[in-house]
């Protein structure tokens, strides 16, 4: 069946029964493929736009890094409240009624209460 198949395709083929191209075209072809850079200009590709790109993203690549550490050295020279430091949070509702929580650092649950 395969054979049969492939018979039946060289068959039909319209470009199989074409002649092959004249000397005098193959001449043109080739000019015109050897001239179309003269023509067009040399191709610069997308060289510099891709070298311009990997220097800005290595840039902020290092740009990022440098700011994380100095973000990382201030969180590390914040100093945590005292123990015995007193915290208040103060809050007021619309109506004037004021509310202010004194935060408690030395409180100790009993253990039976400690969840």
């Amino acid at each position: 069946m395969n054979d049969d198949l492939n018979e039946q395709l060289r068959a039909a083929d319209p470009v199989a029964r074409e002649g092959g191209l004249s000397l005098t075209e193959v001449e043109a072809m080739r000019r015109t493929i050897v001239l179309a850079p003269a023509v067009h200009g040399p191709h610069t590709g997308l060289w510099p736009w891709r070298l311009s790109l990997a220097t800005a993203l290595a840039v902020m690549l290092v740009l990022g890094l440098w700011i994380g550490r100095q973000f990382e050295r201030a969180s590390e020279q914040t100093t945590q409240p005292q123990a015995n430091e007193q915290r208040q949070l103060q809050f007021e509702t619309p109506g004037g009624t004021r509310v202010v929580w004194v935060l408690n650092s030395k409180l100790d649950l009993p253990k039976d209460r400690q969840p």
